[in-house]
């Protein structure tokens, strides 16, 4: 298990869950829960290609990272979090 961390600017496709514990052994099957239990949020994260999508930052206990290495193990401890950048001028 691991805890996923959501922004608040996806509250409306996620009934306002912000957090919450996903299955997996690693980073890939964590995701895969993570769009099981809440497939709305697949297309505001990832592309077609399932890559991140660019203003999403992604976070794997606290170090950033663009999900090069998806078969990292995750543990109880692991927290991932994402992030939605924010611009404007």
């Amino acid at each position: 298990m691991a805890t996923v961390h959501l922004p608040r600017l996806l509250d409306p496709t996620t009934r306002g869950r912000r957090t919450l514990q996903v299955a997996g052994s690693d980073v890939e099957t964590a995701i895969a829960s993570l769009v099981e239990a809440l497939p709305g949020v697949e297309g505001h994260l990832f592309d077609h290609r399932g890559a991140l999508r660019p203003h999403v930052l992604c976070f794997v206990d606290g170090e950033a990272t663009r999900l090069e290495n998806r078969s990292a193990a995750v543990s109880e401890r692991t927290e991932i979090r994402f992030v939605q950048a924010v611009s404007g001028g």
